[in-house]
């Protein structure tokens, strides 16, 4: 017994193949449409506050990729898209500046955390622990 796509695919009639055609159409945009209810952009304007701590100003960043200028990175900061090749190019000048591979979602922000230009003073073998070592050391105790 041969299948209904066998069937239809030799049949003859390109009212039926187009038909069958506009089902398999139907069922994968469907399938897609599915999948995409979980995404959520990136974050522009938290990457955008992670670079501004380190240091960078949105001169900079609009120096460094490929934009107009300091305006266009201002507008991302206030809920803008850029276009996929300046997205694109801005997360990996994020990645690469704070070393987080997790790239911040939008509506993520109270879901996990990260810490970028802070230091870890008061955390075991931090900053606090490593002066106090030295300090004992140069006091002989």
């Amino acid at each position: 017994m041969e299948s209904l796509v066998d069937l239809v695919s030799s049949s003859a009639d390109p009212r039926a193949r187009a038909r069958f055609q506009n089902l398999q159409l139907k069922k994968k945009v469907k399938a897609f449409r599915v999948q995409m209810r979980g995404y959520k952009r990136p974050d522009f304007n938290r990457m955008i506050l992670d670079l501004c701590r380190l240091g960078w100003t949105h001169e900079k960043i609009a120096f460094v990729l490929p934009v107009a200028n300091a305006s266009t990175v201002s507008e991302w900061a206030r809920g803008g898209k850029p276009n996929y090749e300046n997205g694109d190019a801005f997360i990996e000048l994020w990645r690469s500046e704070t070393g987080v591979e997790r790239v911040p979602r939008e509506g993520e922000w109270t879901t996990y955390s990260y810490t970028i230009g802070q230091l870890d003073i008061f955390e075991d073998g931090g900053l606090c622990d490593q002066v106090i070592d030295e300090l004992d050391r140069e006091l002989g105790l």
